[in-house]
């Protein structure tokens, strides 16, 4: 055992330690990605109205028309504190 069979040694300890740094590095950019992806799919779905699309406005039930009437007045809020 000379000084070749301790520097071997060495320096597969220090691929092993690169290479799991690197593997744990990969693993960490891909959990921020599913996260962030996730965040951003919650986020947009806060904001998303459901609403009859093609229905007469005569048949939209009592509880759609309060829920769009407090939609308009949150947007007519919205606008008057923007300007």
């Amino acid at each position: 055992m000379g000084r070749s069979h301790w520097l071997s040694l060495r320096g597969r300890r220090s691929v092993r330690f690169v290479s799991m740094v690197i593997a744990l590095c990969l693993l960490a950019a891909i959990a921020t990605f599913g996260v962030r992806s996730l965040f951003t799919s919650v986020g947009s779905a806060k904001h998303v109205r459901y609403e009859p699309v093609d229905v007469p406005p005569q048949e939209v039930s009592p509880r759609h028309q309060k829920e769009r009437e407090e939609y308009e007045r949150r947007e007519r809020v919205l606008i008057e504190k923007s300007r």
